[in-house]
């Protein structure tokens, strides 16, 4: 029974950020790493929700590092409102999925999965 729920959980990640990632029409025709361009270059908040390690090899200018695990807790701590239009990413956007998750759940509503890192850079090109 566990295993099927975890399963299910897993599957409403998998659906949750696939429709964060394609849903809006004004963005149906974008990536969501060309999505996610479009609201830094609009001022979008910038989180790489990546290990420590990972972050202090690679990272966009400017983001700020908050592992995905300490999100809800920084963000209350920051005093982030829960309208600011925000950008993550990690290694894949799995991680940057959880977080957004975590927020969404937290009330917080102009949050948007920027995918991997190296898919964000190539992107940008």
């Amino acid at each position: 029974m566990k295993t099927l729920q975890t399963f299910l959980i897993l599957m409403t990640v998998f659906i949750s950020t696939l429709s964060l990632a394609h849903g809006g029409k004004e963005h149906s025709h974008q990536s969501r790493e060309q999505v996610a361009w479009k609201k830094i270059s609009q001022g979008a908040l910038v989180i790489d929700v990546r290990t420590t390690k990972e972050y202090s090899g690679q990272s966009l200018t400017d983001a700020i590092h908050i592992p995905y695990q300490d999100i809800v807790k920084q963000f209350k701590a920051l005093e982030i409102r829960k309208d600011r239009s925000v950008v993550f990413y990690c290694h894949s956007g799995n991680r940057a999925g959880k977080a957004i998750i975590s927020l969404r759940k937290a009330g917080y509503t102009n949050i948007h999965n920027g995918g991997g890192i190296q898919d964000l850079l190539d992107a940008k090109k």
